[in-house]
């Protein structure tokens, strides 16, 4: 009999969350001026969608784009994987399925707005879905755990509960940024709000292998579910019977690993281990003068440092990230919840499950903070962690309310009102800021829009070799549109050569809105680009200049043929004695 109502309201729940979603979703596409001002693709999305489109195209894991320090290893396009995670790009890649055929570049076709290819929209998708499913998703967990541990509460106030949980996600400007870009944030949460629902519902115990593999199917999006996933095995063998704890810690790991496998086994077979990746060196930015963009955009793998000295830098970086990341934790209400949190768990015994799914979420939260100090100190990397504390958070703090023996039912009502008006009211005022920065942001972008790209496509098909590389520094946006390979450009001018040594292109891209925006060893040769045919070692032998409609400053700098260097002078030297000797004989 209490089916149909549970129903109907759980229904009612899906539809007003969705309906508010999309909303706020069409409020923050139209603040960025998605596919106007601001290109559809960002430099973090536009790796997924060349890598996923390679994958839909050729059925191979790999990509046109490189990063310079890439070139090491592997200088020849299509590159490997090295940076970006599988799950978004198999995602992605079913998706490019159902779009429709490429749209060439070609001389005599004028490229416009309306262009029949607008695949790149399709990058939106998941993270829309994932937007949606995790907003109702906290509203039904909300919903079934007051069921089950507190069945005093009422169907209406767990539906009221439930919303006002999924509302409190909704309104977060960060999850609605991420809602309107090809990122694996929310995909990933997704997977971490599923794994701590289950936990607390008492599920993981029962099927260890089964949350294995969740975790597994979590772990494509991110790397740092590495990390995390021994977590979750460690709360779920807590809640198993003492006889089976190390059965079910085994069956955990065994089941997040297996979906992995073919994964690593890949990076294996391409970089010589199958826990290479790129991202591990992010952990030096900050450190002797490093940064991400250094090390990234530098033509070798760098030299760092080893042993105990590491270990002290790295110590170091951390203690110096720790408190700024910590205090970002814990603005406005957040420092609340995450205290009641903290507080009910340490005062509560039962229920079980609920609780060592709290003291999981806050491990999780701990290990979030600790990598990002390690590694890129950016709040983005915070966010999956952070919205599981939180949610977790409102929900103990409306059971330290409940339980609270000093105040009268009516008084803990209110404050429990209070509460709940409190997160949405500080919801909406970071959803209006949220808009007024991508308002302001959206017109100082360091990409050009998107027709801008495809002129540029258009001219790079006219004159450039099908299938010859480029540098830019449009990297990924540029590989989509041109559908070319394209290496990040270089930290400096005098970088170049190094990188054409290991593979050679002829071209050299340049595109930033002016000189003062442009990278600081690249600003003489933006304001004055003739300047470059005098430095014979950049061996350029053409500069062209165009200023796009957008007020992007362009500078195409053609090279000249590549210069053997001395050990291949020396060896050319000595063929062209051998052959000027046979012919003598």
């Amino acid at each position: 009999m209490n089916r149909v109502p549970r129903f109907l309201s759980h229904l009612a729940m899906f539809l007003a969350l969705s309906a508010a979603g999309f909303g706020l979703w069409l409020l923050h596409a139209d603040a960025w001026s998605l596919g106007n001002r601001s290109a559809i693709l960002s430099y973090d999305s536009a790796q997924y969608a060349v890598a996923a489109r390679e994958l839909a195209r050729h059925g191979r894991f790999a990509t046109t784009y490189a990063l310079p320090v890439e070139l090491e290893r592997h200088p020849t396009p299509p590159w490997p994987l090295a940076l970006v995670q599988p799950g978004l790009v198999i995602s992605e890649a079913i998706l490019f399925q159902f779009a429709p055929p490429d749209f060439r570049v070609s001389d005599d076709r004028v490229v416009d707005a309306r262009r029949p290819d607008q695949m790149e929209w399709m990058v939106l998708v998941i993270p829309f879905i994932s937007f949606i499913v995790i907003a109702v998703g906290l509203a039904l967990a909300t919903s079934h755990v007051l069921r089950r541990f507190a069945p005093q509460v009422s169907l209406i106030t767990r539906v009221l509960a439930g919303t006002m949980v999924g509302m409190a996600f909704l309104l977060d400007p960060e999850a609605q940024h991420f809602a309107v870009g090809g990122f694996t944030e929310l995909p990933f949460t997704l997977g971490l709000l599923g794994a701590v629902a289950a936990m607390a519902l008492g599920i993981s115990p029962r099927l260890p292998f089964i949350f294995g593999l969740e975790l597994g199917f979590t772990g494509a999006f991110r790397g740092s579910m590495l990390w995390l996933a021994p977590l979750f095995a460690l709360g779920t063998a807590a809640l198993a019977p003492p006889g089976r704890r190390a059965r079910t810690l085994a069956l955990v790991l065994a089941g997040y690993a297996l979906p992995l496998t073919p994964w690593w086994l890949y990076k294996w077979r391409e970089f010589g281990s199958p826990a290479w990746d790129l991202s591990r060196y992010s952990v030096w930015d900050g450190v002797q003068g490093r940064t991400w963009f250094s090390i990234f955009n530098a033509p070798s793998l760098p030299a760092t440092p080893t042993g105990f000295e590491a270990v002290r830098l790295l110590a170091l970086k951390v203690a110096r990230n720790l408190p700024t990341l910590a205090l970002q934790m814990l603005t406005g209400p957040r420092a609340l919840l995450m205290g009641a949190l903290v507080l009910w768990v340490a005062a509560t015994r039962e229920p079980r499950t609920a609780r060592w799914a709290g003291i999981t979420a806050l491990a999780l939260a701990a290990a979030g903070v600790l990598t990002a100090a390690i590694s890129v100190p950016q709040l983005r990397y915070l966010f999956p962690t952070r919205v599981l504390v939180e949610a977790a958070g409102l929900l103990a703090l409306w059971a330290l309310l409940a339980r609270a023996d000093g105040l009268s039912l009516s008084m803990r009502r209110v404050l429990s009102v209070a509460v709940a008006l409190l997160v949405i009211g500080w919801g909406a005022r970071q959803t209006v800021l949220g808009h007024r920065e991508a308002r302001l942001t959206s017109t100082e972008r360091g990409v050009p829009s998107t027709l801008t790209l495809l002129q540029i496509a258009r001219l790079m098909s006219r004159d450039i070799t099908p299938g010859q590389p480029v540098m830019s520094n449009l990297g990924p946006s540029l590989a989509w549109e041109a559908r070319r390979p394209v290496i990040h450009l270089v930290e400096s001018p005098d970088q170049i050569t190094a990188c054409r040594r290991r593979v050679d292109f002829r071209h050299v891209l340049l595109v930033f809105r002016d000189a003062q925006h442009a990278w600081p060893q690249w600003r003489d040769l933006l304001e004055h680009p003739l300047e470059a045919l005098h430095r014979a070692e950049w061996n350029v032998s053409r500069v062209s200049e165009f200023k796009s409609a957008d007020g992007f400053t362009i500078v195409w700098l053609e090279l000249k043929p590549l210069e053997p260097a001395l050990a291949d002078r020396g060896a050319l030297r000595a063929t062209r004695s051998s052959a000027a000797g046979s012919a003598a004989r």
